[in-house]
């Protein structure tokens, strides 16, 4: 078997996809935390211990440069979100996104909204959507009567103020999380909702909307920032959701397999 080294990972994404590459390829994945010494000095030791036939990088910045600098072996770059939308803008670390772009083989982006950025330097870059594992977030068999509603707090915006009371108004209890929550309890904490409230500020849904969708929640999220209010109207009805959500799981079948997607990765190893 040929040798995959991944190097970070964003979101889980690869977590999802090991178990479908690891029938082909024997695979080294190579973590980091985001403590300075983890992600330089750290990184950089196992990098240079490392030997692979392959290397997929997650993220487009010092991971890639790394490796590309210490192994001459950046494969495939998988760009994920704020390395784009941010970091690519920049003064200070965009030359940095920008070379990791220019020497990788393959570059992979995860989100559509990032596709006008990234082939404007790679036009021979690949969208690979967003893997979910759609056995783990399997679908939910109760809904309530009362429909509630879940939001996780994120660094880069704040939930309008209105949604909230909108919610209250139509019947829809709500929960929010400050703290993290380990990936393996979502699966079940997802389950005890009906609702899931996203992101508002980027145009894309996030992994953990799509796996919400998977265990069959009903969404809030940037495609209904213009009309919150008939939306969270809309989901005041129990069989709105119920309805909304089996198709959800529907969608996340048919375009994020976590094995379906890994098939198409494999391919592109293939084609390297």
């Amino acid at each position: 078997m040929a040798k995959l080294v991944i190097v970070n990972d964003c979101a889980h994404v690869m977590e999802n996809l090991i178990p479908v590459v690891s029938k082909v390829y024997t695979v080294e994945y190579l973590r980091r935390t985001r403590s300075p010494f983890s992600k330089t000095l750290n990184l950089a030791w196992k990098i240079m211990a490392s030997k692979g036939d392959i290397y997929h990088v997650n993220y487009g910045l010092q991971d890639a440069y790394l490796v590309d600098k210490l192994k001459g072996h950046l494969d495939v770059l998988h760009l994920h979100g704020s390395d784009v939308r941010t970091t690519l803008k920049t003064a200070w670390l965009g030359w940095m996104v920008k070379s990791n772009m220019m020497n990788a083989k393959r570059v992979l982006y995860a989100t559509e909204d990032m596709k006008e950025d990234v082939i404007r330097l790679r036009p021979d870059a690949i969208y690979l959507p967003t893997p979910v594992n759609v056995d783990v977030f399997g679908p939910k068999e109760l809904y309530a009567t009362k429909p509630k509603a879940v939001y996780f707090r994120l660094s880069y915006e704040t939930l309008p103020l209105s949604v909230p009371r909108l919610l209250e108004n139509a019947g829809i209890s709500l929960d929010i999380f400050d703290k993290v929550i380990p990936y393996r309890d979502m699966p079940v904490l997802l389950k005890r909702y009906d609702v899931f409230i996203d992101r508002f500020s980027i145009p894309s849904l996030s992994k953990t909307a799509l796996e919400a969708m998977s265990a069959g929640l009903a969404t809030i999220d940037y495609r209904n920032k213009d009309a919150i209010e008939e939306r969270i109207e809309f989901l005041g009805d129990p069989g709105n959701v119920r309805s909304e959500g089996e198709l959800n799981r529907e969608f996340v079948i048919k375009h994020h397999d976590h094995r379906v997607i890994g098939e198409r990765l494999i391919e592109i190893y293939r084609s390297l």
